[in-house]
């Protein structure tokens, strides 16, 4: 199922450019919520004396401003969390390689495989924007097979805003691909609200899944060209994507 949602002046000159395609990661191509969830829950505890996960609003952030938002919600002041950010991070990473299974490709989502396959062989650049921690992030993509799509990853180490990472991905693409910044028209797919701000705030055209906490009726409010439940209509999403 897919909403049109379309923005003509995000796309006004897209069909003179090429295709650069950005997917997010967690509960965009594959799902390991309960994993983050628990690796927080350990590190705030051991840290902080946390006991529980605050209700808070997480999807889309870098990692560590995931970690500070649950440590804010719990009473943690930003003087402490500043002087302690390098032992959380380290923390974050080390417990999550420690409880994550080897074998990760159940945890991708249907329809992934397929589509990431079919814009492979039609040699659409990829790339992979995620709020997770590079030392976290690889690991989930080599146990889970997605690696090999990926010529381009940007992660959330040491950046505050989903922006940044999608700065950075443009920027690692135009090396990759040895074409300019200008030369790509951006394609984002997530999950979340913040997601899509950040593919508008580079004119990027705009595809949400309702794969996450969100749900199609959620994403839609904040105009995304496009809105799919999933990933399974596989040849919807590619027509959307390479569409002039």
């Amino acid at each position: 199922m897919t909403i049109d949602l379309v923005n003509k002046s995000t796309r006004q000159y897209a069909d003179l450019k090429t295709r650069l395609v950005f997917f997010d990661m967690d509960r965009t191509i594959l799902d390991v919520g309960p994993f983050h969830r628990q690796n927080f829950l350990f590190v705030l505890q051991k840290m902080f004396g946390v006991m529980e996960l605050p209700p808070a609003e997480t999807s889309g952030y870098p990692y560590m401003e995931v970690a500070r938002i649950y440590a804010r919600a719990a009473g943690i002041g930003d003087g402490i969390l500043e002087s302690q950010q390098t032992e959380m991070e380290t923390l974050l990473v080390e417990n999550m390689l420690a409880i994550l299974p080897d074998e990760l490709t159940k945890y991708v989502f249907p329809g992934t495989v397929q589509l990431l396959e079919k814009l492979n062989n039609e040699k659409i650049p990829l790339g992979l924007t995620t709020g997770s921690l590079r030392g976290i992030a690889v690991p989930l993509l080599k146990r889970s097979g997605l690696i090999k799509f990926f010529p381009v990853t940007s992660f959330g180490d040491h950046v505050n805003t989903r922006e940044q990472i999608v700065e950075l991905g443009l920027e690692q693409a135009s090396w990759v691909y040895g074409m300019s910044k200008e030369d790509f028209h951006l394609v984002t797919i997530g999950d979340a609200p913040e997601d899509i701000r950040a593919g508008k705030a580079f004119g990027a055209t705009t595809i949400a899944v309702a794969n996450g906490v969100y749900s199609i009726e959620q994403l839609s409010v904040h105009g995304p060209d496009y809105v799919f439940r999933d990933l399974r209509d596989t040849q919807a999403i590619f027509d959307r994507i390479t569409e002039k």
